[in-house]
């Protein structure tokens, strides 16, 4: 029996004698429009690609689809998908040439699959592109793309080396350093640091061995952002079945690489990471390094000078090229960073053309806990960013001269090109503050207002960071920010919003949205509060923007969501219930509410608060743009939802709101400080008692030793029982993630209740306190670090490390001491 040639050798058994080397996978991810048999899809929307090449001719057969991994939306249930719409395409050096079309259906899958005869064709490139899917449709995801297609034939595993190629030392001179930079030569590298920045170049390779900034130029560089290789992970998760991880062989290896990169569309790879087809010097003369670098057999030359001044770096950057050439991959310069250390985010002016991150014109390049880098290159320049989780990578590479193609790949055109680019070590200003600004909600806002806007650029959605994934729910707490925020260069924090209600809309998969292959339903029917927390997000989006554009566009979108959102009302009461996930005592499901862990569910108190608040924002919406009708039912399920909201949730033992009510009618409260907050910050509780409900939690909080919130605030104060946890925490001790662990997430609502209520000493000294370790940078940290949710001691007991909800008090923040200015005209995010 054939093996699969889509299948990674490190995925197999026989691992450790697997021959790799003539094999190279990719998945890749690009925007594309809707072709003509495609009627119905959006006028833009992100596809991916599964790519073959091989060293040698290989003679492949046949590629079959069927049910495969899908689009990962929630740990409570592991999606699948089929590819229904497969496009393939063979490579050589001058392209990309159509070999076959598959088309299937959900029914043909189900009876057995699908396949497409291939004839032995012979090639040592071959693209497999999903254009569609069973269930997620028009958005295939990388995970279908990866695993869900069957490739047979027959590879040829002998396996020449390519050249291992070094560039030539010329003369190293590391006098007259520019003023405030200090140099370190060593038997590698040399080293430029000053008390902004520290930048390593590497001798005999053109490429970065450091990169560290200081954005308070206090000379804290010495922790390395770059992701250096390394030979092998200890117990690593992942496709490989062992316990040590050898991450130099792994199908994303690629994108470890620093330095110029170029792979041709014919398989061959000519330079990246651990190839060195390339000759030329380096020479260095004070704080300027030059690498003249030639890849003969991909016909390039690259000549890249960099000059390292205090506060930034400057790089005049040519490329050269005697013919047009077609590239799989290419960079005049690309940067591998470690999101173990800090997860960036490149924020700029997506292009939505081509391969997914690429951006234009300025770029703000943000490390959080150490600074941003302002990048400007002229117009002959694209940067693009992309996240490589498996390996936790994320890149930025350069490209200069370049055409992005439709097939997702790059034309290099013939000649010469030349730009003048700059790296500052700068804070872009989005908001003025007043001068009573305290000092930690100064140094917070100054330092986290880029951290908390992590808009990634190769899926054009705000993500719970630059190298996680994106939720909508997060929207809610990312569009209080925005709001009050002004643009600058390629900064543009409100359209940005725009952009990521526009893929949910037009149907792009999220974590607890979008369609699933469990049932008939959307998973808003059972993450209600976030499909709540969205809703809130786009009115607020169209209230603050006055986009007519959009909402015309996306009218019969949005009235759909609104009228699904009505519908969840079951029994008329004016709360919405989850119908599928029921809350009940010992069946274990998973949330309704952001808590995604714990068992909320039926009528969910977090959730309805929030759509208290949903409902006033879009009521004088939908009468501006003339839905009078909608607008009326709207206004009525708001009456509805107050007149029952404490009836349903308060408990008057403990003078809270409970977390959720259960179908069977029990009421389940353990102290949810953010969800009684998110109550008393709207109209869903009265003044006068939501007074009372926040005293009785500030008593509530001084019982449990809770008079100091810099560590944050307690998801529950009380334990919860291992019959209402849905999974994860079972077995837990107080403080760990979500049973009781400390957080700043969404912290924002109880500054809100807390002024509401006329607390206002007590706002200002949560504020404050919340952001003193945002301003210090001790409530998050790397991915992996655990540090965004805390015991009651400090220890680390969270998740990823950084999510953006945990900025959410940053919006307080802007509403007591940003100055109010007249904001720029809008314009809004770019069209396809």
């Amino acid at each position: 029996m054939q093996s699969n040639l889509f299948l990674h050798p490190l995925a197999t058994p026989a691992w450790e004698s697997e021959p790799a080397a003539a094999l190279r996978l990719a998945t890749r991810s690009l925007w594309t429009t809707p072709q003509e048999h495609e009627s119905g899809a959006p006028d833009r929307r992100i596809i991916h690609q599964r790519a073959l090449f091989t060293q040698n001719p290989a003679r492949l057969d046949r590629l079959a689809v069927g049910w495969g991994p899908g689009y990962h939306k929630c740990a409570s249930g592991q999606e699948r998908d089929a590819a229904l719409d497969v496009v393939v395409s063979r490579g050589d050096r001058y392209g990309w040439h159509e070999v076959g079309h598959l088309r299937t259906s959900v029914a043909q899958i189900t009876e057995g699959g699908a396949h497409l005869d291939l004839g032995g064709l012979m090639t040592t490139a071959l693209v497999a592109e999903v254009r569609r899917a069973a269930t997620d449709y028009w958005w295939p995801g990388w995970n279908l793309a990866t695993t869900g297609l069957t490739l047979t034939g027959e590879l040829d595993r002998t396996w020449t080396p390519g050249r291992d190629g070094w560039l030539t030392e010329g003369a190293i001179d590391t006098r007259g350093a520019q003023p405030g930079v200090t140099a370190h030569h060593t038997a590698t590298e040399v080293r430029f640091s000053s008390g902004h920045l520290a930048v390593g170049f590497r001798l005999k390779s053109p490429s970065w061995s450091h990169l560290s900034i200081d954005q308070d130029g206090a000379g804290r560089v010495h922790d390395n952002l770059l992701q250096l290789p390394r030979s092998m992970d200890i117990v690593r998760s992942g496709v490989y079945p062992s316990g040590v991880y050898p991450v130099m062989r792994d199908q994303n290896a690629d994108y470890l690489a620093q330095g110029p990169r170029f792979a041709g569309t014919d398989g061959v790879l000519n330079m990246g990471f651990l190839h060195r087809d390339y000759e030329g010097t380096t020479t260095v003369t004070g704080s300027t390094v030059r690498y003249d670098v030639t890849i003969p057999d991909a016909g390039q030359r690259y000549v890249l000078e960099f000059t390292v001044h205090a506060d930034r770096i400057e790089l005049v950057a040519e490329r050269h090229s005697a013919e047009t050439r077609r590239a799989w991959q290419s960079s005049a310069w690309h940067v591998a960073l470690d999101n173990r250390v800090t997860p960036p985010c490149a924020l700029g002016e997506p292009t939505f053309r081509g391969e997914t991150g690429l951006l234009t014109g300025s770029v703000s390049w943000h490390f959080p806990r150490y600074g941003t880098l302002m990048l400007d290159g002229g117009e002959n320049v694209l940067w693009r960013s992309d996240s490589v989780r498996p390996l936790d990578t994320n890149t930025l590479e350069l490209k200069l001269g370049e055409e992005p193609t439709p097939f997702g790949d790059y034309l290099l055109p013939a000649g010469a090109h030349r730009a003048e680019l700059t790296m500052r070590v700068a804070s872009p200003t989005l908001a003025h503050l007043s001068d009573d600004t305290p000092v930690p909600v100064r140094r917070a806002l100054e330092r986290h207002t880029l951290t908390a806007l992590p808009f990634r650029a190769d899926t054009t959605t705000y993500s719970n960071n630059g190298a996680s994934m994106h939720c909508t729910t997060s929207l809610a707490d990312v569009s209080a920010i925005a709001v009050q925020l002004g643009d600058a260069p390629g900064l543009r924090p409100l359209a940005w919003v725009g952009d990521s209600l526009q893929r949910w809309l037009d149907g792009a998969p999220s974590y607890g949205s979008g369609t699933t292959s469990h049932g008939d339903h959307r998973l808003e029917d059972e993450y209600v509060h976030m499909a709540a927390n969205t809703l809130l997000a786009m009115g607020r989006y169209l209230a603050a923007s006055g986009d007519e554009g959009w909402f015309a566009r996306n009218r019969g979108g949005i009235i759909r969501e609104l009228a699904d959102m009505l519908a969840r009302d079951v029994d008329g009461d004016g709360l919405i219930e989850s119908t599928l996930r029921r809350g009940i005592s010992g069946e274990h499901q998973w949330s309704t509410a952001w808590s995604d862990v714990l068992s909320f569910g039926w009528k969910d108190a977090w959730a309805n608060a929030v759509l208290c608040e949903v409902w006033r924002e879009w009521d004088p919406v939908l009468r501006r743009h003339g839905e009078t009708d909608l607008a009326d039912r709207i206004a009525a399920a708001r009456t509805a939802l107050i007149e029952s909201f404490l009836p349903t949730f308060l408990n008057p033992e403990t003078g809270l709101i409970a977390g959720w009510r259960s179908l069977d009618g029990e009421l389940h409260d353990y102290g949810f400080s953010i969800v009684v907050a998110q109550a008393c910050a709207t109209d869903a509780v009265p003044l006068d008692r939501a007074a009372e409900i926040m005293t009785a939690l500030l008593a509530a909080w001084s019982k449990a030793g809770l008079d100091d919130v810099r560590n944050g605030i307690p998801l529950n104060l009380w334990r919860i029982p291992e019959h209402d946890i849905g999974g994860v925490v079972f077995g837990l001790p107080m403080g760990g993630y979500q049973q009781g662990g400390y957080s700043h997430h969404g912290a924002r609502v109880v500054v809100d209740a807390l002024e509401r209520c006329g607390m206002v000493d007590e706002a200002e000294q949560v504020l404050a306190q919340l952001c003193e370790t945002i301003g210090d940078d001790s409530s998050f940290g790397g991915l992996g670090s655990g540090r965004d949710w805390r015991m009651a001691d400090g220890t680390p007991s969270g998740y990823e490390g950084q999510l953006v909800e945990g900025f959410s008090v940053l919006a307080a923040a802007l509403r007591r001491y940003a100055v109010p200015a007249a904001r720029a005209p809008f314009t809004p995010g770019a069209r396809a």
